[in-house]
Parts: C-alpha cells; structure tokens; sequence
C-alpha cells in the first residue's frame, strides 16, 4: 500500500489532512448524514470511535478507515 506523502506543514504541525478534515466535519449539525457517514469511516475522535463501537465495528490503523468486515 501506498503512503501518501504529508507537505511540511503537515509534518512540522503533526496535523495531517484527515485531522483537518475531521476538525470541520465535527462543526457540521449533528444530524447531518454525511458527517456523521464520513466520521465512522475515516474519524478518529470520541465521537467517530462511539460510531463504531455503537455498530460493533473496527478500525484498521493500517488502512485508517473502518475495517467493515469486522
């Protein structure tokens, strides 16, 4: 697999773009479906790890996505 190269910033921040990403969708209403669609797949906060748990499912750290054959 494929790593994808952090620019500077992201390097020197340790705030890559998914944290970016996260960071915004987390300000979306809470009711909003592809927030919370995107944040069971791909966050990695309290609220994205209660998703997951809530659905009995897994993170694969190796892909940063949710393991959905678990």
């Amino acid at each position: 697999m494929k790593k994808i190269k952090l620019n500077d910033a992201e390097i020197q921040s340790g705030y890559d773009r998914v944290s970016y990403a996260e960071s915004i969708i987390l300000q979306m209403p809470t009711d909003h479906e592809g927030r919370n669609t995107w944040l069971l797949n791909y966050g990695k906060s309290k609220e994205a790890k209660k998703f997951r748990e809530n659905r009995g499912l897994k993170f694969d750290k190796k892909t940063k996505s949710c393991d959905l054959t678990s």
